[in-house]
């Protein structure tokens, strides 16, 4: 399987999965299938109408308002507003995803919106597989001008697997650090995020900066590795957060 490899904000390596030539090409198609069901559908209603529309020159108005342009514009509003997929996308598993990890702006879908002309349009999607294959990146010309890629989706995590995680069900646990409450909320999300993201970080060494920056904020005098000493601390914080409230 190819995968990339993301730097996000915070400096951290992440591992995603690529979305193959194939599953774009069939996300592509789902698309396409439904674009084509659509006009159908539409030009169907359009022609029972079409006599008495036709007087008063609305028919080819209402084909325009109708047809081309949800047509024109679907892959971009359905990348907006369904998060970096569209339906074909969705049924394949895939998303659209900045290179620093980050969700792409209107922007982002905007550019590889206008550069399909050139990657699927004009050369019947040669152009789009011929720059994916040979960057390595997932990246077809809009991408690479929007600075994104596709990936895979991977399934969310269960809320009973974050209880299992980051709660305290033990009544009588005792925190063993109790200045976690110096850290923010936002300081424990980061820690949580790095935890649950652990096996998709390459770079070890950030577990180790990460202890570091905490023992010199809470004073800690902590000796060992870095996953059963961040547990601690969550746990810290969330049985002390919990008892405040």
């Amino acid at each position: 399987m190819s995968r990339v490899s993301i730097e996000t904000t915070q400096n951290v390596q992440i591992d995603y999965e690529l979305a193959t030539i194939g599953d774009r090409i069939l996300a592509y198609l789902i698309d396409l299938f439904i674009i084509i069901a659509y006009l159908i559908a539409t030009t169907f209603i359009l022609l029972q109408f079409s006599a008495e529309l036709s007087r008063v020159r609305l028919y080819y108005i209402l084909q325009t308002i109708i047809q081309y342009i949800p047509v024109l514009f679907y892959s971009l509003i359905s990348e907006i507003f369904l998060n970096g997929q569209t339906i074909g996308k969705r049924q394949r598993k895939i998303k659209v995803l900045c290179m620093d990890g980050s969700q792409p702006t209107v922007s982002n879908y905007l550019i590889r919106w206008l550069l399909r002309v050139i990657d699927i349009q004009i050369s019947f999607g040669a152009g789009a597989i011929v720059t994916m294959a040979a960057n390595g990146k997932g990246q077809r010309l809009g991408d690479l001008a929007a600075g994104t890629t596709v990936v895979k989706v991977k399934p969310k995590i269960k809320l009973e697997d974050l209880r299992r995680l980051f709660l305290n069900p033990i009544n009588n646990y005792q925190p063993v650090y109790e200045q976690v409450l110096m850290l923010s909320d936002n300081d424990i999300d980061i820690i949580k995020d790095m935890i649950a993201k652990r096996n998709k970080i390459r770079d070890l060494s950030i577990f180790d900066s990460l202890v570091n920056k905490i023992k010199e904020t809470l004073n800690i005098n902590y000796q060992g590795p870095p996953m059963p000493f961040l547990n601690t601390i969550v746990k810290d914080y969330n049985y002390l957060a919990n008892q405040e409230n």
